[in-house]
């Protein structure tokens, strides 16, 4: 009998995975999975008459999953901009350290679903996660690294009551990645459910350690060298022979993925003192080919706060294939040291450029069911670009659609770069870069490459040519209502929007 209901059952659920779910449809899906209880991604595309069914769903369900971690991310970066560029309370606070040391969401507990419409010759897929589930997970996550942490500061303590200082050391600095990761969680459950959240824990664990390293490894730190030095030899203990290649990034100004003159003169220190103290092979091209050719792809990059007289930076080394934190330090140099250099540590326009990405980040393109990748020559990740340096451009779309780029200036002048470029079926998930190149020139500080994607051509905007480009009239808020354009209705309404900021600086 029991083995009859088991056939019984291996039928009906054939059957219902036979039909159409009620996810397919981009209505029932809305209801069905509301953006308040749920992180959610979709994709769909026909089958090419080359491509096998399998393939298709296993290519989807990876952009679906792709979809779901970059609404996260959006939603991160959208809160922490739209909410606390000002704020002082402990919370937005805490909601800002913590979201710098975000890097990319776990998505245990995603559920997923795939669908083939042979009459159509189209595959879908959807992917979604409860946000109590990933709540739970990550509060859980917390607790696990502070017995973690309180255990190595226990070990740390015990090496110096045997006077083995060299272990102690190396104990408490096995700590630093752990509040990173800390910090990463602490982000989900902020985002999640803040008011529950008691860092306090984590912030005396954290005090702990910074007093325990100074006790054993005392660096006064008050020029650029001395700072580069003593964080290039707090990555070395913790690493101890790296032999991978590491791509080191740009280093921004708190949440802000802002670069500045400091970041660049930081940057330059601190290769040299990464090469010369702790021995590690270090590129800052994205395109170097040794670092294309590793399978293992590790990334030191970083943020600086200003604290009382002092800038605090940290550093994160990464190892982008798993997105863990490998190694992380921190540093304080003294503000005086900048301002009797005349160093800034902020971009030239760098009120009037939070205030853009307000704008930006209000009702920002999130679940659009496309994926779009864009690049420049040096990356995506806040990179810096020098008077009279060439800036090339990348797009990737996994969808057939029209592209739209505009590039806002750091005096506010507004450029269309590209618009309605056709990314035909022969072109999909194929890179493409753009014909035209640009120089960098004046006025220097914070740009941002704005690039929108849709199934539909854009409305067009007005413009004026002047000097061989396409003056863009209007304000922000204008321009950007005009891009974001439609409400999707189905299926086959997709788009997406992504962002570079760059910094453009003097010789």
């Amino acid at each position: 009998m029991k083995n009859l209901l088991l056939i019984i059952s291996l039928f009906l659920f054939g059957t219902i995975n036979a039909q159409e779910s009620a996810w397919v449809n981009f209505t029932k899906r809305q209801s069905l999975f509301p953006n308040e209880q749920y992180y959610t991604g979709f994709s769909a595309c026909r089958k090419d008459k080359n491509e096998s069914v399998d393939d298709l769903l296993i290519l989807l369900k990876k952009n679906a999953t792709d979809e779901l971690g970059n609404s996260v991310q959006v939603t991160v970066e959208s809160v922490s901009t739209m909410n606390i560029i000002d704020a002082t309370d402990n919370f937005f606070q805490s909601f800002k350290h913590s979201s710098t040391s975000f890097s990319k969401v776990d998505l245990i507990g995603m559920e997923t679903e795939t669908y083939y419409d042979k009459k159509k010759k189209t595959g879908f897929a959807f992917v979604y996660v409860k946000k109590n589930d990933l709540l739970d997970y990550y509060q859980n996550m917390i607790g696990k690294i502070k017995n973690n942490i309180a255990g190595k500061i226990k070990a740390a303590e015990q090496y110096i009551s045997m006077s083995d200082e060299e272990n102690a050391l190396k104990t408490y600095y096995e700590c630093l990645p752990l509040f990173r990761e800390a910090e990463a969680a602490q982000t989900i459950v902020l985002l999640l459910k803040a008011s529950e959240l008691d860092i306090k824990e984590i912030n005396n664990y954290e005090l702990k350690v910074k007093k325990g390293i100074s006790s054993i490894f005392k660096s006064d730190q008050l020029n650029l060298s001395e700072v580069c030095n003593f964080m290039a030899y707090g990555l070395k203990i913790q690493t101890g022979n790296f032999n991978e290649l590491i791509l080191l990034g740009t280093f921004t100004y708190e949440d802000t993925k802002m670069g500045s003159p400091f970041s660049r003169r930081f940057g330059k220190a601190f290769e040299k003192e990464l090469i010369k103290e702790a021995d590690y092979k270090i590129t800052t091209k994205v395109d170097d080919p040794l670092l294309k050719s590793n399978q293992n792809k590790f990334l030191l990059t970083g943020t600086y706060w200003k604290e009382g007289k002092n800038l605090k930076i940290i550093t994160i080394l990464r190892n982008l294939n798993t997105s863990q934190a490998v190694a992380s330090a921190e540093g304080h140099l003294p503000v005086k040291w900048l301002e009797e250099r005349g160093i800034s540590y902020k971009p030239e326009n760098f009120g009037q450029a939070c205030e853009n990405m307000r704008i930006f980040k209000k009702n920002e393109i999130t679940n659009g069911g496309m994926l779009l990748n864009v690049w420049t020559n040096k990356g995506n990740e806040s990179p810096i670009f020098e008077e009279n340096d060439t800036l090339e451009f990348y797009i990737r779309a996994n969808h057939e659609c029209y592209v739209r780029i505009i590039n806002y200036f750091a005096d506010g002048t507004k450029v269309l770069l590209v618009d309605n470029l056709y990314i035909g079926s022969d072109k999909v998930n194929k890179v493409i870069k753009l014909p035209k190149m640009f120089y960098c020139a004046p006025p220097f500080g914070t740009e941002v490459l704005q690039a929108n994607a849709q199934t539909k051509p854009f409305n067009p905007l007005r413009i004026k040519t002047q000097q061989g480009y396409d003056i863009i009239l209007g304000d922000l808020d204008e321009i950007i209502g005009n891009t974001r354009g439609f409400k999707p209705l189905d299926n086959e309404d997709l788009r997406v929007e992504k962002r570079i900021i760059v910094t453009t600086m003097k010789e």
